[in-house]
């Protein structure tokens, strides 16, 4: 198996398709409206597994600058994590995401952040995510905000700099407010 990172300017088609397509056996349900990347304006780059001509395993990064409670944060999220159906289970989604990890860290960051589903929880936080307590990562826009919890999704946070962790309370029990796309969280 080969780990790549597909940066956002590399727009090598033969790439961008196998991610769509993996994407497509694994949410099946969202074929037609399936563009990669999905928030252009905030997706950095993306770790792929691939053996011989399959996509194994894709981990999408975020970044975004984040105001919150009067600070400024250097924010990097997760996003389109993905592995095939005949892979699961055998620690590849682990793996490459401890790659996006490294990245993440080598950027500077000062938090990652992301939601998922309830269920997923335990496994982020093997890796070294929390989830928040009463934290809602708020999406979408201005005119049209996109709430975690309405979604009924965990919103889970690394903090990787000394300011995140000195202020970590400061995202309990708050609204995490992005300016992204409508309809889009990470």
């Amino acid at each position: 198996m080969k780990l790549i990172q597909y940066p956002q300017e590399n727009n090598d088609k033969k790439i961008v398709d196998k991610i769509i397509a993996l994407e497509n056996t694994a949410w099946p349900q969202d074929k037609e409206n399936n563009i990669f990347p999905s928030g252009l304006n905030t997706y950095l780059t993306s770790f792929v597994l691939i053996e011989n001509d399959i996509t194994v395993c894709h981990v999408g990064i975020r970044k975004s600058i984040l105001y919150h409670k009067e600070e400024k944060y250097l924010a990097y999220g997760l996003s389109e994590v993905v592995t095939h159906p005949h892979y699961q289970k055998r620690g590849l989604a682990s793996q490459t995401i401890k790659k996006a990890i490294e990245f993440i860290i080598l950027q500077q960051a000062d938090i990652s952040i992301f939601t998922c589903a309830k269920e997923k929880v335990s496994f982020y936080t093997r890796l070294g995510w929390q989830a928040i307590p009463g934290a809602c990562f708020i999406g979408g826009t201005t005119n049209k905000p996109f709430r975690s919890d309405d979604l009924n999704l965990v919103t889970m946070i690394m903090f990787v700099s000394h300011k995140s962790k000195q202020h970590r309370k400061d995202f309990e029990n708050t609204d995490i407010i992005f300016e992204l796309k409508e309809n889009q969280l990470w």
